[in-house]
């Protein structure tokens, strides 16, 4: 298919054009207090665009969030406060549908305890995953803890895993800070290992790498994400990540929009 030169200068310039005005509505948007936030997105691979996951989420904070004191998209994670929430996500290529709640609750001493429940089916094969947590927040930026995972399937093969976690949110001078992870969990009779270290450049901007090993098997990663304010109650948000793999083609891409009020 022959491309039209002049047509290819008109659609930059209007691409050009959106992204310089949603740039100036991220610097206008005032940082206000939410309780509510919503979510719609849309997960995919880059090789198979258009056989990606639909997701849709909710979350209710029982006391207001804080927005100008931290990176936009850790919020969340770093105002301690107890919530409650559910989530719904479809994936067509493999006929799956998967729902669920969830709630922590965080006591006056920081201890927290977190309940779960996931019903998912796939093609004519249904299972629930029941879910616990319980942790403790070392400080306004580190938090431990311990979980235990049930899955109960309808055709037996039931399976539970277990395992520990920490993340420690890294204040820095020059820019906002880094978000470093580790966990590990034990299911199948196999240990997993995931490690992440995400710096944020800006409140909306981070780069990053994470590590992922099962059994024998790890891969490295590298990702970026940006968090565009578009008005003082909504975000879109947008996500690439690669493996760093010679074997490995196309990368992983997310976008979704939210809403906080």
């Amino acid at each position: 298919m022959k491309i039209n030169r002049d047509n290819n200068m008109k659609l930059n310039k209007a691409t050009l054009a959106v992204t310089l005005a949603f740039l100036s509505l991220n610097v206008v948007a005032e940082n206000k207090e939410y309780q509510h936030e919503a979510s719609v997105g849309y997960l995919a691979y880059s090789e198979d665009v258009g056989d990606g996951i639909l997701g849709a989420n909710y979350r209710y904070y029982f006391s207001p969030v804080n927005q100008d004191s931290s990176p936009y998209a850790l919020n969340g994670f770093l105002s301690q406060t107890s919530n409650v929430g559910t989530n719904y996500s479809y994936f067509n290529e493999l006929n799956m549908d998967s729902s669920g709640v969830d709630g922590t609750y965080v006591f006056d001493s920081k201890l927290f305890v977190s309940l779960d429940y996931q019903y998912t089916s796939i093609g004519n094969v249904d299972f629930n995953t029941y879910g616990v947590e319980v942790g403790y927040y070392v400080d306004r930026s580190i938090s431990v803890s311990a979980f235990f995972d049930y899955d109960d399937h309808a055709y037996g093969n039931d399976k539970d895993s277990y395992g520990l976690q920490i993340r420690r949110y890294l204040e820095l001078s020059s820019s906002p800070g880094i978000d470093l992870s580790a966990r590990w969990e034990h299911v199948n009779s196999n240990n997993r290992y995931t490690l992440g270290a995400d710096w944020y450049v800006s409140d909306s901007w981070s780069v990053g790498t994470g590590y992922d090993r099962v059994g024998s098997d790890g891969d490295f990663d590298i990702r970026t994400a940006y968090w565009l304010r578009m008005s003082d109650s909504f975000s879109a948000n947008f996500a690439i990540s690669k493996i760093v793999d010679p074997d490995v083609d196309g990368f992983n891409l997310g976008f979704a929009v939210t809403g906080r009020f």
